[in-house]
């Protein structure tokens, strides 16, 4: 059965290009464009693993990863999440949401892959 993986990120570009990457390893991709659509896209077909930007309108990927891990059905699927906030600050801040990996961002294909096979 193949693995299924939640892209969120509210830049049309990159959830396209992330969505791309994850593919080409042979992953099925749900996307959504924020937290608030990530959390209803869950609840009628999950994932696997999310892989989450952190700036988002509406609902950021910190309050996503809260929500998630707040939920008994949702508390131990892997969440990375990829942002540009590389201060040691908002890395902790993302652990105490519940983030399980958290990658800075310019990131490689190669790396995303690692860590997303490392988790899966």
């Amino acid at each position: 059965m193949e693995k299924k993986i939640l892209v969120v990120d509210d830049c049309d570009t990159t959830r396209k290009l992330l969505s791309y990457i994850i593919r080409e390893k042979g992953y099925k991709i749900i996307s959504a464009t924020n937290g608030i659509e990530a959390l209803e896209i869950m609840a009628t077909d999950p994932a696997d693993l999310i892989v989450t930007d952190l700036n988002m309108p509406q609902m950021d990927g910190y309050e996503l990863s809260k929500s998630l891990r707040g939920q008994d059905s949702y508390r131990d699927i892997p969440i990375i999440m990829i942002t540009t906030e590389a201060g040691e600050a908002d890395r902790r801040m993302g652990m105490e949401a519940g983030v399980t990996t958290y990658l800075s961002k310019p990131i490689s294909p190669q790396r995303l892959l690692y860590e997303i096979e490392k988790l899966i």
